[in-house]
């Protein structure tokens, strides 16, 4: 499925490593001066010759680039945790309830509310999807099963007592889960993302 583009924030950070050192060479070359032998009172120099400067330069390094990024999306945090928790509590429904007779029957009970081994597949599918939106940071798959279990969630709430023979779903729960959607669905709406993209260069 594909992700929806959402809030994000980017930073790019550079590091550039200098090249080879620039070698100064051959040392300055100078003649001496050299006086020639006084005649009649008068000092005769004989000519200087230059000074020469060699200045070496070394060549070029080559030169490596590596770039890498870093991304953090706390709104696919907070999805998978919800999707964790409610894959938790639904097996936990289905390992208690089990599937010898009519999953409707027994009624168990988890984390103080009331389930069947029917109640409990349903949470743990729904989890399982939201931990994987959250473990795969899909934005789209957030709002899609997150608007799922709202949906289904508010219907159990306010019509409780039509459930409560097949799921028995009780409002509290079904409240509580409607909650956990919300949480779900506003986070990877307005929930920024950040990622940092760092280019590192150096000599090799």
């Amino acid at each position: 499925m594909s992700d929806i583009n959402g809030p994000q924030y980017v930073r790019r950070e550079s590091y550039a490593d200098p090249g080879g050192p620039v070698v100064e060479g051959a040392p300055v070359l100078a003649q001496p001066v050299v006086a020639a032998p006084q005649v009649q009172g008068v000092v005769v120099q004989e000519p200087v010759a230059p000074v020469t400067q060699v200045r070496t330069v070394a060549p070029a390094a080559a030169v490596q680039q590596t770039a890498y990024s870093r991304r953090f999306a706390p709104d696919a945090v907070i999805c998978a945790l919800v999707g964790l928790a409610l894959l938790i509590v639904g097996l936990l429904a289905m390992v208690r309830g089990g599937f010898d007779g009519s999953m409707e029957e027994p009624v168990v009970e988890v984390l103080g509310f009331t389930h069947t081994t029917t109640l409990g597949i349903i949470e743990a599918f729904l989890g399982l999807c939201l931990l994987i939106c959250g473990v795969t940071s899909s934005r789209s798959g957030a709002l899609f099963f997150g608007s799922v279990l709202g949906i289904a969630a508010f219907v159990g709430a306010v019509q409780a007592e039509s459930f409560d023979e097949s799921l028995a779903l009780e409002s509290s729960h079904a409240w509580l889960m409607v909650f956990a959607a919300v949480i779900v669905v506003i986070s990877a709406l307005l929930m920024p993302r950040f990622t940092t993209r760092s280019t590192s260069v150096h000599a090799v």
